[in-house]
């Protein structure tokens, strides 16, 4: 089984960026990546400098349309790299003594010790003549019945 799994965040893509210098009335160029911070505003990132129109116009016949082409290819390289491809044995079995690590009751987890069932279950325990541990087993009981 192969899952192929992809993370954009809805982030906003690289562009160009046409600024206007207004001293100069010059249009420059610069390939930038907007995205989101933490805040939920929307903030850019400059690439690559690029620089003025007039003068890319002597390399290149249409300066802008090139460079939309290369920011657009850089965009689609900067989401490729964020792909990632998971390949799965469905047939393989789990060594014996192997370390797992199971992150899924994680929030349960918070709930469950935020109530204090533990603490309570443990109290419990104390006066029952149990040779097994009540609280360990309610533990796995409820994060099973959860998940």
């Amino acid at each position: 089984m192969i899952v192929k799994t992809e993370s954009n965040k809805g982030s906003v893509s690289m562009h160009l960026k046409k600024t206007i210098n207004k001293s100069t009335n010059r249009i420059y160029l610069s390939i930038v990546h907007g995205y989101r911070d933490e805040n939920g505003k929307v903030r850019s990132k400059t690439v690559k400098p690029i620089g003025f129109v007039d003068d890319l116009q002597k390399q290149y016949a249409d300066p802008v349309s090139h460079f939309t082409a290369i920011a657009k290819s850089m965009n689609e390289a900067r989401i490729n790299a964020k792909s990632t491809t998971i390949t799965l044995d469905m047939n393989e079995q789990i060594q014996p003594g192997s370390i797992r690590k199971n992150y899924g009751s994680v929030i349960y987890s918070k709930i469950y010790h935020e109530l204090e069932l533990d603490r309570f279950l443990n109290n419990a325990r104390r006066h029952e003549k149990h040779q097994f541990n009540t609280e360990s087993m309610m533990r796995l009981l409820v994060y099973s019945r959860l998940l």
